[in-house]
């Protein structure tokens, strides 16, 4: 393999000083997370575009390993196939996942094994929000906004046939991915056909699945228990597909889409054990635009979703069982009655029913909510203000429910706990107000405080039993408050002749936290004619202070090289004592690029400094080096065909997301490289 890599680098050398030198020039993406259409140095706080080019080299089995290189964001992973983001240390219900700006409706942020409902293979491009914008979104975006984009209601007409075609081969996993998109514009309409399809083997890894920290801190965790060189139970195998039709009116347009998704993949801690999920979802937008002088655009939205997802034991046998059925309807105006600068008032609202037939976990329930919100923009001389409001109101009403406790004793009589029929209702209000000021030419500062609520979700109030898939038992405090918090950030951002530079320090100050932290206590269940000995995990109301910043620049060298740097650092302390659980270390990264005629590539080092500062019944995580590298050549007398090699990993090192609950138990992919191709017509 070393040789092998070797050549791949002396090789892409002779490629680069064979080529002709260009010039480059980038043009404007528009962010269609941010209603009011600014420009990337209007906004107060970093947004991240991934498509194109960039898209194709990050593409991965899991959203999160997909952006966990975008500054500020990290990787929830659960193996490489299974992955949600985590943006400034916070996860779960704190960062809101979008298809199309509508809410991506599964479980994936019940637990960190369950997937999310959708493969990015299916997307155009995936965007990455912070800042005031967030509000349009509720509490439930404090930590950000992850929006991925397809085109299945096409926002614009285009007469004829265009379409993209995707075909790649490797990675740790031995894996294979192919996906194709078709988009016919005729007569006014638009009609749009995708599919995709990912098959992995399980995950090859370098050295021993579980940590030597873990091994030697507890007996009953072997080295290889959950495997040796190869990750027990890691495969994946996803299929899934969308169509669309768009109509086109003088002044706007109408559409609907249908998607299905369904993926099986195993859940590594049960060799014999996998999950097994299906989503269908059904979309309707229109979208008016220039109805009057102040009325600039009218937009209704409408998604429903159907999720259901079992939780397997052997080839018949469900652990567990999720379904959850809901419909969001979004209605927004964008306008110019204040200020030319534009405006943004917004109400949305759904409702959404969770149940479960098997064992007992959490009670069926059911949530209602309603949101009211307003962004607006106003310019006063070089200096621009955006300012936002939102109000939320949740309800929930959950079933009598008895739950499954275990027994307080290895060898004791396993008791339970029972629950009456509840109902809880929230009310939460959040506002923000930034300011973006053009110091000169070359400089812009901006700066953003904000409060924030949110109501506890269904999960951190209810739950209450055993999650074998996790190895851990969960218990949701129906008592839970809002959580509740102040922030404030700088961002400080410097371009000059296509060289930039911005840095964001932040500050959250959270009178309450909805942490999920380990008791220390332990509940012994019977499972396979075995006891196991179960850590409880509760949800509870804590003040807690994160702070960090995140930086990212380039600088372009002689001829097409490029330098990039970036890095992200959070700190997230209990008030009442002691760090946060998973919260991830200081990060630090660099790349060389270079780009001339038909060929780009880049070498990129990113270093993972070990966590030190750990919550209870944690173990500290070691650092690691992740050099990787990335050729992408257009084939010559073949019009929109671009080829790529990727190589990750490559100095073969043992790798631990400190954010993942499963980063003692086990470890990334070892060194490897995948190709592909990509089409365009």
């Amino acid at each position: 393999m070393r040789t092998f890599i070797f050549m791949c680098v002396v090789f892409s050398c002779g490629l680069l000083h064979a080529e002709a030198k260009r010039s480059l020039e980038l043009n404007e993406i528009p962010v269609t997370a941010n209603p009011l259409n600014l420009s990337s140095d209007e906004i107060v706080r970093p947004i991240h575009i991934m498509n194109g080019v960039e898209l194709q080299n990050k593409k991965s089995s899991s959203l999160g390993s997909m952006l966990d290189s975008v500054p500020g964001v990290s990787n929830n992973s659960w193996g490489d196939n299974v992955g949600r983001p985590v943006i400034r240390g916070m996860d779960r219900n704190r960062v809101q996942i979008l298809n199309n700006g509508m809410q991506l409706k599964d479980v994936s942020n019940l637990s960190g094994d369950h997937a999310t409902s959708l493969d990015a293979l299916s997307s155009e491009q995936i965007e990455v929000v912070m800042g005031p914008e967030t509000i349009m979104y509720g509490g439930g975006a404090v930590g950000g906004v992850i929006n991925i984009i397809d085109h299945r209601i096409h926002p614009e007409f285009v007469d004829g046939i265009v379409g993209k075609y995707d075909v790649s081969i490797g990675g740790p996993n031995n894996g294979t991915s192919s996906s194709m998109l078709v988009d016919i514009g005729a007569d006014n309409f638009m009609w749009h056909f995708d599919l995709y399809d990912r098959d992995s083997k399980s995950i090859k890894i370098p050295g021993f699945s579980v940590s030597k920290k873990l091994a030697e801190s507890d007996s009953e965790f072997t080295r290889s228990k959950y495997g040796k060189d190869s990750l027990q139970n890691s495969y994946n195998e996803t299929l899934g597909g969308g169509v669309g039709a768009t109509y086109f009116f003088d002044n706007g347009h109408t559409g609907f889409s249908y998607a299905k998704h369904e993926q099986e993949y195993g859940t590594i801690l049960e060799n014999d054990a996998f999950i097994d999920l299906e989503s269908d979802n059904v979309k309707y937008e229109l979208e008016m635009r220039d109805l009057s002088n102040f009325v600039n655009k009218f937009k209704f939205n409408v998604s429903h979703t159907d999720y259901e997802h079992f939780e397997m034991e052997g080839p018949t046998e469900i652990g567990l069982d999720f379904f959850d059925r809901g419909t969001d309807v979004k209605v927004e105006i964008i306008h110019s009655l204040l200020s030319k600068s534009g405006g943004a008032v917004g109400l949305n609202f759904g409702s959404s029913k969770f149940s479960q037939n098997t064992k007992p976990y959490a009670p069926n329930n059911k949530r209602q909510n309603v949101g009211l919100y307003a962004l607006e923009g106003i310019a006063v001389g070089s200096h621009k203000f955006t300012v936002g409001f939102r109000h939320d109101y949740h309800d929930y009403e959950a079933n009598a429910f008895t739950s499954d406790d275990g027994a307080p004793t290895e060898g004791g009589d396993e008791g339970s706990t029972s629950f009456a029929a509840t109902e809880k209702s929230f009310h939460a209000t959040s506002f923000s107000v930034g300011s973006t000021s053009k110091i000169n030419d070359k400089w812009t500062l901006a700066f953003n405080v904000a409060h924030s609520e949110r109501a506890p979700n269904h999960d951190e109030l209810f739950v209450y039993g055993e999650h074998h898939a996790t190895e851990t038992i969960e218990h949701g405090d129906r008592t839970l408050s809002d959580e509740r918090s102040n922030s404030a950030e700088v961002t400080l951002s410097w371009a000059d002749q296509g060289n930039a530079f911005s840095i964001s320090p932040y500050f959250m100050d959270f009178s309450s936290y909805i942490a999920l932290l380990d008791t220390g206590v332990v509940q012994y269940h019977e499972h396979d004619g075995e006891e196991e000995a179960l850590p409880v995990l509760l949800h509870q109301n804590i003040p807690a202070d994160f702070y960090g910043f995140e930086f990212q620049g380039n600088i372009n060298l002689a001829g097409n090289y490029g330098f990039n740097y970036w890095g992200d650092y959070v700190r997230a302390k209990n008030k009442n004592g002691g760090d946060l659980p998973r919260i991830p270390p200081l990060t630090l990264g660099s790349g060389l690029s270079y780009q001339v005629n038909a060929l780009q590539a880049s070498i990129n080092v990113e270093h993972n400094f070990s966590q030190t500062n750990i919550g209870p019944q944690e173990l500290k995580t070691d650092s690691y080096t992740n050099l990787s590298l990335i050729m992408n050549y257009d084939l010559p007398y073949m019009q929109g065909v671009n080829a790529f090699i990727k190589g990750e990993n490559l100095l073969d090192e043992e790798r631990r997301d400190h954010a993942s609950y499963l980063k003692d138990k086990v470890l990334m992919g070892q060194r490897s490289i995948m190709v592909g191709i990509t089409g365009y017509f």
